[in-house]
């Protein structure tokens, strides 16, 4: 890789550990409303609490790992808890896999970011 292809690189995954981190602070909100909607079904309890209101942290907390090198990892495990709260609410199986899309669609945009061979300079105008 050539030297200038390097800080393009960096910028790249300076830029996407950012949308990373907004997916996750925004799957972190939407678990903040799952004990509402459990509680309406009548079915909310401690352990119910206790597991959304806990992943949702962890998911902020998550957030800001982004820039670390096992952020990503990290978040990819995230992605796999939010998925499960659908046993908590159904509903959520569905979130989860929107939330899921679009991690898997942002990791598809970095991979082509990366791969982007520079072209010339745009001419004058």
């Amino acid at each position: 890789m050539s030297t200038a292809a390097s800080p393009e690189r960096a910028r790249i995954d300076k830029v996407m550990s950012g949308v990373y981190a907004a997916t996750l602070a925004l799957e972190g909100l939407t678990l903040l409303l799952v004990p509402r909607t459990v509680a309406q079904g009548g079915g909310l309890s401690g352990v119910t609490l206790a597991t959304t209101l806990g992943l949702a942290a962890a998911l902020v907390v998550l957030a800001g790992m982004q820039r670390r090198t096992w952020g990503f990892a990290a978040g990819s495990v995230g992605q796999l808890a939010f998925i499960a709260t659908g046993f908590i609410e159904p509903a959520m199986f569905v979130l989860g896999a929107v939330f899921g899309a679009i991690w898997l669609y942002t990791i598809r945009v970095q991979r082509e970011l990366r791969d982007r061979r520079p072209g010339p300079p745009p001419e004058g105008g």
